[in-house]
């Protein structure tokens, strides 16, 4: 510390002859801790002479490295810089162009229409992608006797052709617009035109030019996708953490969903709980007094269903068995169950009422606490036991998905019971 300081006052006495202390050379923990006219980075805990920016610019690389962690694979594309601004990830070969076709940050080559393939085309099939025959689009026939020439309404050699067309002249509405509305448009001889459907997720919108265009909010919010990667119309996109779209702390994205985080959400079911104790978990359950705890939520205002069940393996004792939950702001309902290792009903007295879910038989209480005593007819057998814990929310209190509350489950021979039978 010493030398730390004996450095810095010597920089600074220095500094009066011109000598600059280079950016990063000192540590420091607080502003104090840097020479005077320099600043403690948060960023590495260093001093500059300057003010840490409020954000750090990140390069091509780092943003198609996150990209990439996604899922989401970047070849061109002006991307999000990290500081509300973007930068230029690259273009692409001759020939092709980014985002071709819906794929955003993907270079290919542009989907056709009858409006841009070629000069546009007047009648016959185009292929809608690169050349290809896959999906080909139609674009309408010609009128009278001309035939149809490299997708153009010619007149064949020595023929007279007529157009077909009294009163009129014919038009080919796909040559500008890009779809058409229901019923089609004008062929100018009376008749109507279909052009070609937009993609899933746009909708033939008539523009400003008074042409019909394909237009779709592509968007996560227009799609209501929360976080992560996503495909809104077919095109990859980036959709954001669940923090950066303005969720609270304990939340987690799960298929484009922000929902509560913690380590069982998806034991929404018996017959999928989560295992907390026994086979690969705590083996504390293996004796006749013992009690396991566990921090878990309730992660849905609006699905007043929701029931988070734990499965347990445990030595077979006609012992009482007791599961408290603890904390949140939520009313809650309790289930408890026991499985002989016959696989038969082994509960007997209920502090609550008995009822079935799924088929399986449970004591149920309004509270914090239920209790039951487990006795098994038969067993002589060595395996364990089993028991389910189902937690559920009776009514919600306050706006957030996320309740969490506390569980504990614990084996006793009957002193301190906090429940009646």
């Amino acid at each position: 510390m010493r030398l730390r300081f004996a450095l810095i006052f010597g920089l600074i006495a220095l500094g009066g002859c011109d000598i600059a202390i280079p950016n990063g050379l000192f540590g420091c923990g607080q502003p104090s801790d840097c020479p005077s006219g320099y600043f403690c980075w948060s960023s590495d805990s260093r001093c500059y002479d300057s003010q840490e920016p409020s954000c750090a610019l990140k390069t091509c690389d780092q943003v198609i490295s996150e990209f990439a962690s996604l899922g989401i694979p970047i070849e061109c594309g002006s991307l999000p810089d990290g500081c509300d601004g973007s930068i230029d990830c690259g273009g692409c070969p001759a020939g092709t162009v980014c985002g071709a076709n819906g794929e955003n940050f993907v270079c290919g080559c542009e989907e056709n229409t009858c409006a841009n393939f070629g000069t546009g085309a007047e009648c016959g099939v185009v292929p809608t992608r690169c050349g290809g025959q896959e999906q080909a689009i139609s674009c309408g026939t010609c009128f009278g006797n001309k035939v149809c020439v490299d997708n153009k309404c010619e007149c064949p050699v020595g023929v007279t052709c007529d157009d077909g067309c009294p009163g009129g002249e014919p038009t080919y509405p796909c040559l500008e617009n890009d779809c058409s509305p229901p019923g089609g448009l004008p062929d100018g001889c009376g008749g109507f035109t279909d052009c070609p459907s937009c993609k899933a997720g746009q909708d033939c919108i008539l523009s400003n030019d008074l042409l019909f265009e394909c237009v779709g909010d592509c968007t996560c919010e227009a799609w209501d996708i929360e976080c992560g990667s996503a495909a809104p119309c077919g095109s990859p996109t980036l959709c954001g953490t669940c923090e950066d779209n303005g969720f609270d702390p304990g939340y987690r994205c799960d298929g484009g969903r922000c929902v509560c985080e913690d380590s069982y959400e998806f034991n929404d079911s018996p017959n999928i709980p989560a295992r907390i104790c026994g086979e690969g978990t705590d083996d504390s359950c293996m004796q006749d007094v013992w009690g396991i705890d566990l921090q878990a939520t309730l992660h849905s205002a609006h699905d007043i269903d929701d029931i988070d069940f734990y499965e347990l393996k445990v030595l077979d004792s006609p012992t009482p068995l007791v599961a408290q939950a603890y904390g949140g702001r939520s009313g809650r309902i309790l289930y408890l169950r026991y499985v002989c290792p016959d696989t038969s009903e082994g509960l007997d007295k209920c502090s609550g009422d008995t009822g079935s879910i799924g088929g399986y038989k449970f004591c149920i209480a309004e509270g914090d606490a239920v209790g039951i005593e487990r006795r098994c007819d038969s067993s002589a057998s060595s395996e364990p036991g089993t028991v389910l814990v189902g937690v559920a929310a009776d009514e919600f209190r306050g706006e957030s998905d996320c309740d969490p509350y506390g569980l504990n489950v614990y084996a006793t021979y009957g002193t301190e019971i906090p429940v009646e039978f």
